[in-house]
């Protein structure tokens, strides 16, 4: 007999719970350390006593575990990827502890250690979520999945939808597709609920930014930002090529390594300046480029001159690069508000007939 070659089967939600956790950890790392800064680094017990937070993390991750291995439904992956990933930022945190022999937890290091796992794991997360279609075979078993948790609350329009869009792109020669499509059309949905007080707001702030982006001026005044961030850029490193030749400054190839990629980061921006006379869209994916040089290379870099005192630059840097997005997206002329698809907001977007490799955006 004939067996299919089964692969794993990805969430439809996959993007929003990597994504959920991912935050959490970072943002779980960025309050220990503000914390532990403004307290001045306490001790939690007396005498020889530290219970070292590491401690909550393997708590907070073990509770994860029990709870996704013992209860069904979306609600708990959700909550899940939160309460995990707050697990994971207090564990990673003290990853000095455990590289080093005398436990040094303010080992200097770290900070770029930890920046470097979070890159790693972003991009771990792309690879997971984005590189690849949404194969037939999971279309059906998340529509299934769907219909079930109908079962347990309410079904929503919103819920149908995505469930007949499922079902479309399931394979229609699978035993399961017309069953499942009649049972759907069968089940009452719940009126709608009203948006939230928090989603609300969430979607004015979104509008107000979408309209800020469009006004005629606002592409200037980015690009005049990106001028002037490479002009300083390329004036610290005449900085501090000075010093390293009149012997102020020590050669050491972690500065050499981040003044090597500050200067590809300043003619990535040269560039695109240039290439505005061409097309803007050009130019904003040199910018594009130009930042995720920042931010994959200089940073690390940063982080290891400056520990967790980059975390500003990063920030800005981060900020920049979403602005960024929206922009191209907007020049591509795709629509910011919403998607007539509503898996578009779940992962990528599924095949019809067999699963094809398809290139993150």
């Amino acid at each position: 007999m004939f067996h299919r070659r089964s692969h794993p089967v990805r969430s439809v939600e996959i993007r929003t719970l990597l994504d959920t956790f991912f935050v959490a950890s970072v943002t779980m790392i960025l309050v220990i350390r503000l914390q532990l800064w403004a307290t001045h680094y306490p001790k939690l017990g007396g005498g020889k006593l530290h219970i070292a937070h590491l401690l909550w993390g393997g708590l907070a991750m073990m509770a994860v575990i029990v709870v996704l291995l013992a209860y069904l439904g979306r609600a708990r992956r959700h909550v899940g990827a939160f309460v995990g990933g707050i697990g994971f930022g207090f564990f990673i945190d003290e990853i000095g502890k455990f590289v080093t022999a005398d436990n040094d937890y303010f080992f200097k290091p770290a900070a770029a250690m930890i920046y470097i796992v979070f890159v790693l794991l972003f991009l771990a997360i792309r690879s997971i979520g984005w590189h690849r279609a949404w194969s037939p075979e999971e279309c059906l078993m998340n529509a299934m999945e769907l219909l079930a948790e109908g079962a347990r609350h309410d079904l929503h329009e919103h819920d149908r939808l995505i469930i007949r869009k499922l079902l479309e792109r399931a394979d229609p020669s699978e035993p399961l597709v017309q069953p499942l499509r009649a049972l759907l059309d069968e089940i009452e949905c719940a009126p709608q609920r009203p948006p939230s007080r928090w989603r609300r707001r969430v979607h004015r702030a979104r509008e107000l930014y979408l309209r800020l982006i469009q006004r005629p001026w606002f592409p200037t005044a980015l690009i005049a930002v990106f001028v002037a961030s490479a002009l300083v850029t390329v004036g610290q490193v005449a900085l501090d090529a000075r010093d390293i030749l009149n012997g102020d400054q020590p050669l050491r190839a972690i500065t050499i390594a981040g003044l090597v990629s500050s200067l590809v980061a300043s003619a990535l921006v040269a560039v695109g300046v240039f290439k505005l006379r061409e097309s803007r869209l050009a130019a904003y994916r040199y910018f594009d480029h130009a930042l995720l040089v920042e931010v994959f290379f200089t940073q690390v870099f940063a982080f290891l001159e400056s520990q967790f005192g980059a975390v500003f630059t990063l920030l800005a840097n981060l900020a920049l690069l979403v602005t960024l997005r929206m922009m191209i997206r907007a020049e591509c002329h795709l629509q910011l508000a919403g998607t007539d698809d509503p898996l578009t907001e779940l992962g990528p977007r599924p095949v019809t007939e067999a699963p094809v490799e398809a290139t993150a955006h």
